[in-house]
């Protein structure tokens, strides 16, 4: 499953000499990548990701705000400043869980790149649910004749989580009811769509409203839960299409349970949660060709574009735990 895909285009109209640019947000439809990425051949070093914060103050004259990448528990701020002819494009996170973009500024007009214009940027986590982490320079361009207009479109995707993060050693709860019974449907490399990012998630062949529990404590840093309707197009790519929640644990990584069914979540961001607490229904939302329960255990990858995916083990019994093995049935016994 790709996170976050986005395209957002800013337009600045024409103006007179000496007025400040009054600014139209034109929004493009959302695009898609139907190709897994492979998180293990990320591009980069966490050096690419590391930026200091900024202070908007100094920058000038707001000139564009907009929020995207926006969900239950947080959202992205994309900021234009300007001075003069200085032009700077900051970010700012509202989740409760770090975020990686790869960001590209293109379709110039009156513009040029004072600075790189594409990258792949860490933005620290807000301290709570839609709170406001720091501001984070992406770029500075430079109005090439003030006294006219300008224009230039940025695309960015994004994922949920830090890099850094690795797993400790955990025996994760089965995520459904004690005494209950599935089979896995696709287990790690799975041919159907276990792959790259998603190459050590689990599907479990879960009916529609089964009771989703957490396999692990945490708290819930973003969720959805008004998608509709599934399918294997590429529309369904889209992350605005699947039902999910995202539980961050202690050691930094996510447990990541999705196609969920509409309405159905029983917790909300910013909720701390316990191993084995109702979580939600199951359902068949999204990028999907049947119901089912998917988990994983990921952070975002260095490049803003795939995640890391690691592999996990359920408890199978009080002393006993495995990796999930394709065509098994599991009942949980907690």
């Amino acid at each position: 499953m790709h996170w976050g895909m986005h395209r957002i285009t800013w337009l600045v109209a024409l103006v007179l000499a000496g007025c400040p640019a009054q600014s139209t947000p034109e929004i493009q439809e959302p695009g898609f990548d139907p190709q897994p990425m492979d998180g293990g051949g990320a591009a980069g070093t966490l050096d690419d990701l590391s930026q200091a914060s900024v202070d908007p103050t100094t920058l000038g004259d707001r000139q564009d705000h907009l929020v995207d990448f926006a969900f239950d528990g947080g959202a992205l701020e994309f900021d234009l400043y300007r001075k003069g002819t200085e032009l700077t494009q900051i970010v700012r996170n509202r989740y409760m869980v770090p975020v990686v973009i790869r960001w590209d500024i293109t379709t110039f007009a009156n513009v040029r790149g004072t600075s790189p214009l594409s990258g792949s940027t860490f933005i620290p986590a807000a301290d709570r649910v839609n709170g406001a982490g720091p501001w984070v320079k992406l770029a500075t361009l430079q109005q090439i004749d003030a006294s006219v207009g300008y224009r230039r479109a940025l695309v960015f995707r994004g994922r949920w989580g830090d890099p850094r993060s690795r797993p400790t050693q955990y025996a994760y709860a089965l995520p459904f009811t004690k005494g209950s019974t599935y089979s896995v449907l696709q287990g790690f490399h799975g041919e159907f769509s276990h792959k790259g990012s998603n190459e050590y998630a689990v599907d479990f062949d879960c009916p529609v409203a089964t009771t989703v529990r957490a396999s692990r404590e945490g708290i819930v840093v973003a969720a959805h839960a008004e998608a509709v309707g599934s399918g294997n197009t590429r529309d369904f790519l889209d992350h605005k299409k699947v039902n999910f929640v995202l539980i961050l644990h202690d050691d930094g990584t996510l447990g990541e349970y999705m196609h969920l069914a509409p309405s159905s979540l029983s917790v909300q961001a910013g909720d701390r949660v316990k191993r084995g607490q109702t979580l939600a229904l199951s359902g068949n939302t999204g990028y999907s060709s049947t119901p089912h329960l998917h988990f994983q255990l990921m952070t975002a990858g260095i490049d803003g574009i795939s995640a890391l995916s690691f592999p996990f083990e359920f408890a199978i019994g009080h002393d006993n735990s495995e990796e999930p093995v394709q065509g098994k049935r599991y009942t949980a016994f907690e």
